[in-house]
């Protein structure tokens, strides 16, 4: 039995041994991180790579570093005689939409018209309320701990079109759902997942308790106070919108999403991306305050931690000393994007492509690193 416990001893105190040395050596690494002075050429390299690999036609890359901005496209808008997309190339953001919703509901929340504690219940229409009322509040929508599924699944039974899914669905169909629901699970802080349909009736409870369209509310509250011009629901100029191809490479449709445009239906370019992008780091900026207010953690998830629409990853990055990166994803059937940034350095990016694939997580995480231990030439 002494053997035993003294064998457990040794081992225990080699497990410490190894974990004081891994911290000193991650302090070492993190504080003795060679500036390289080449951001631009990394980003080019990461970013020409993408294009001969094939991930996608074309990608565009914001790079907001301090009160420096990089904006740059690689590959092109169109597998048939496209352009290299630029500044003013439209894509779509898909889910970091959601984000939008967010600091509109907080905008909301700051006027005192909304609150995130209101049971939605309580703000529904009566053509709209659940069968009765299980607590769930705004909080638990922005945060994925509604208890709602990622798309119910009598809502997806309603999908019929597979190239542009949501283009049919209707208020009148997500009022059904809410009327007659049964699989909605309690909400649960501790328990989380992701819904597209709890953003979606955020969105919507935005729009019923103000009796401003989503769109409206978008332009007024965000795009107008930040000239983030081309930024909508809808495309005005269609000869500036990229082709989406999807993850076979086939060009697909763009997608409309019915009545659940709040979860991912905002179109835009780089440039209002980077101002968008600006403004939730930059204390000047006159949204700030709000922008700010959405980026605190509510609730604890595997990778880190759930804010108002953003997450927060603290494992990323770790190793380059970003401990928290502040991030959202997207995705719609021919376009991906990631945006994430690093609110200590006052560092974050954006990249968009239009093709579905899961490589622009990937990059967009390679790029902020690079971003936030790497100066300009």
């Amino acid at each position: 039995m002494k053997k035993v416990l003294k064998v457990v001893g040794i081992i225990l105190l080699v497990l410490v041994v190894l974990i004081i040395g891994t911290i000193f050596y991650l302090r070492y690494h993190i504080t003795h991180i060679k500036d390289s002075h080449d951001l631009q050429a990394q980003v080019d390299a990461i970013g020409d790579d993408f294009i001969q690999k094939k991930f996608a036609p074309g990608i565009c890359v914001g790079i907001v570093k301090g009160n420096t901005v990089m904006i740059k496209g690689y590959g092109t808008t169109d597998k048939n005689g496209g352009q290299i997309p630029d500044s003013n190339t439209i894509f779509e953001i898909g889910s970091i939409t959601k984000v939008f919703t967010a600091e509109i509901t907080q905008r909301l929340v700051d006027d005192g018209l909304l609150h995130w504690n209101d049971h939605i219940q309580a703000v529904l229409p009566d053509s709209a309320k659940l069968k009765f009322d299980d607590s769930s509040t705004l909080l638990n929508l922005v945060n994925h701990t509604s208890g709602f599924a990622r798309i119910p699944d009598s809502i997806l039974l309603l999908l019929k079109n597979e190239c542009d899914p949501y283009s049919t669905l209707t208020n009148a169909d997500i009022a059904r759902y809410l009327r007659t629901c049964t699989d909605k699970k309690r909400p649960d802080l501790h328990h989380y997942d992701y819904s597209n349909f709890g953003t979606a009736l955020l969105a919507n409870i935005d729009e019923y308790r103000t009796g401003k369209s989503y769109e409206t509310l978008l332009q007024e509250l965000i795009c107008v106070p930040l000239h983030m011009s081309h930024t909508s629901l809808f495309v005005k100029d269609s000869s500036k919108f990229a082709t989406g191809y999807d993850e076979k490479g086939n060009k697909t449709c763009h997608w409309n999403f019915g009545a659940m445009y709040g979860c991912g239906a905002i179109r835009s370019d780089i440039a209002d991306m980077v101002k968008f992008l600006k403004a939730n780091m930059d204390s000047t900026n006159l949204l700030y305050n709000s922008f700010h207010k959405t980026q605190q953690e509510t609730a604890l998830i595997p990778t880190g931690g759930i804010a108002y629409g953003w997450h927060i990853d603290k494992m990323n990055g770790v190793f380059s000393g970003i401990f928290k990166i502040i991030w959202h994803n997207g995705g719609t059937g021919g376009f991906r994007s990631y945006m994430g940034f690093d609110p200590k350095r006052k560092t974050g990016i954006i990249i968009i492509a239009n093709q579905a694939t899961d490589e622009v997580d990937r990059a967009g995480i390679d790029i902020l690193i690079k971003a936030c231990t790497t100066s300009w030439q």
